[in-house]
């Protein structure tokens, strides 16, 4: 009896595991299409032009600017044809810089090879958003809302937040953001449609489950990319298409199909965990 529980158990999984690879390689199909466009060529010629920035500069940027949109220093908009308004308050990170290390006679130090000892620093800088420029306007690529009604799923990933004992506010954000993950708490717009709140909850517990720890490695295109996949796959399994803006999305963040399945194993594990949990919540409610 037990031989053909653990068994099924694994066919379980098994099952599990193709339905999600094929949501991901559905996904990844959709964003190489999106990335492939002329018009999204075109926007890539002038992202070319921007830094990426790391996990925590980024958070930096979006504490003191949490609208944010395109952000880079004051000389690469004048390369754009954008400038700085007078009057803008910059926005602070911490930029890299290498040194050549010193002794104490304040003569350069060598390695064995005979070359010179490099160390690295950081120092402030200020970068700008887009939104305090004025020029040339800038290509775009058109993301649109999920106009759908999903009050079930919205309450089903409501309850699984709860859970997870993570403060879930629904509230009306400034700047354009849909909603945000800090590290035990998640906002969400609440103007928008029950759909678009969903997607954008099943998007903010991936950043949750996956992006606050403080030894992670990855870049805001990778945390974007794995949390928007996981987002698609969870709403895809209740029923909820939003492949529209989840390609789109992830193409603007860098992602194509070679990053979704090199993270497919994250994404695959932090989806079924959310299924589970949304399942399982809805189980209770139906006993009770």
């Amino acid at each position: 009896m037990q031989t053909v529980t653990r068994t099924s158990s694994r066919d379980k999984a098994k099952e599990w595991r193709k339905r999600i690879d094929d949501h991901v390689d559905a996904l990844a199909k959709a964003v190489d299409d999106v990335r492939a466009s002329e018009s999204f060529k075109r926007f890539l010629d002038v992202q070319a032009k921007f830094h990426r920035y790391s996990w925590h500069n980024t958070m930096m940027i979006f504490m003191q600017k949490p609208d944010a949109s395109q952000v880079a220093g004051f000389n690469t908009w004048k390369k754009i044809g954008r400038f700085v308004r007078k009057g803008e308050r910059g926005i602070m990170i911490f930029a890299p810089m290498t040194f050549q290390s010193k002794d104490a006679k304040g003569e350069i130090e060598l390695d064995e090879n005979g070359k010179a000892v490099r160390g690295m620093t950081f120092r402030p800088v200020h970068v700008f958003d887009a939104s305090q420029t004025d020029g040339e306007p800038l290509p775009s690529v058109d993301v649109p809302t999920v106009e759908a009604v999903a009050d079930d799923l919205l309450g089903k990933l409501a309850r699984v937040t709860e859970r997870r004992t993570i403060a879930l506010t629904f509230k009306a954000i400034d700047g354009g953001a849909f909603g945000a993950s800090m590290k035990g708490a998640i906002e969400i717009d609440n103007r928008h449609s029950t759909g678009q709140q969903a997607k954008t909850l099943a998007h903010e517990l991936a950043h949750e489950a996956l992006h606050w720890d403080i030894k992670g490695t990855f870049t805001r295109s990778v945390a974007e990319l794995e949390a928007e996949a996981v987002a698609y796959v969870v709403c895809a399994h209740f029923g909820l298409d939003v492949q529209l803006r989840s390609s789109r999305y992830i193409a603007l963040w860098d992602g194509d199909s070679k990053g979704l399945r090199g993270s497919l194993d994250r994404i695959a594990k932090t989806a079924r965990e959310i299924i589970d949990d949304a399942e399982a919540v809805a189980n209770q409610k139906a006993v009770a």
